[in-house]
């Protein structure tokens, strides 16, 4: 899948939220900048004279979630992302795999990440970032800011199908342990607190 994107204002890095989520790559890693149409406000979709549409989804509007969590659009469609407060991403994911990056679950992967976009207050203009969509295969996303994922199930999707279950994939997001931005390693297993003392003994002969 190719997905092409562009933000109406850089992606920012504020001071962490938390260790686990200090992006170490860019927007720009991802996803190329191409240009796309501007919906009016209060549309969730606008269109051009040759028909191509603009689906928008708004990112934490008063709320941990995605509204609308799921969008049909065709092929040369554009989802634009509006952000609200107070810092939010959108990471692509694999099915199943909810609060990881897609490319972190197999071999060429191709993912999108919108980088954190912090915002103070409700603007009648936010921050946008918009993705043109080259394939309409089912495409999962989610929030990689603390806890969004883990404890909100801020996913969402382009696509959806009928073996694409949002309401699946935002249990398995409530019961994951943690969330990664692209970039982000997995984190490390736990070190035993204590060691035996002596070695066992030999068994018997």
């Amino acid at each position: 899948m190719w997905v092409q994107a562009q933000s109406s204002t850089p992606a920012q890095t504020p001071a962490p939220l938390s260790t686990i989520n200090k992006p170490t790559s860019t927007p720009a890693d991802i996803a190329t900048v191409t240009s796309a149409v501007v919906p009016p406000p209060g549309s969730s979709w606008s269109s051009t004279p040759t028909g191509v549409q603009t689906h928008t989804i708004q990112v934490g509007f008063a709320d941990h979630k995605f509204k609308p969590d799921n969008v049909k659009a065709s092929l040369g469609d554009v989802v634009e992302f509006q952000f609200y407060p107070s810092n939010h991403s959108v990471v692509r994911a694999e099915q199943n795999l909810p609060c990881i990056p897609i490319e972190m679950t197999g071999p060429n992967k191709t993912g999108f990440y919108s980088g954190f976009h912090y915002v103070e207050t409700v603007t009648e203009h936010p921050p946008t970032w918009q993705l043109t969509i080259n394939d309409t295969s089912p495409q999962f996303f989610y929030c990689s800011a603390p806890g969004s994922c883990t404890k909100y199930g801020m996913v969402g999707i382009i696509n959806p199908n009928a073996s694409t279950s949002i309401d699946r994939q935002r249990t398995i997001a409530l019961a994951s342990d943690y969330e990664l931005s692209p970039g982000e390693p997995f984190p490390a297993e736990g070190i035993p607190s204590s060691t035996p003392s002596t070695p066992p003994s030999n068994p018997p002969s």
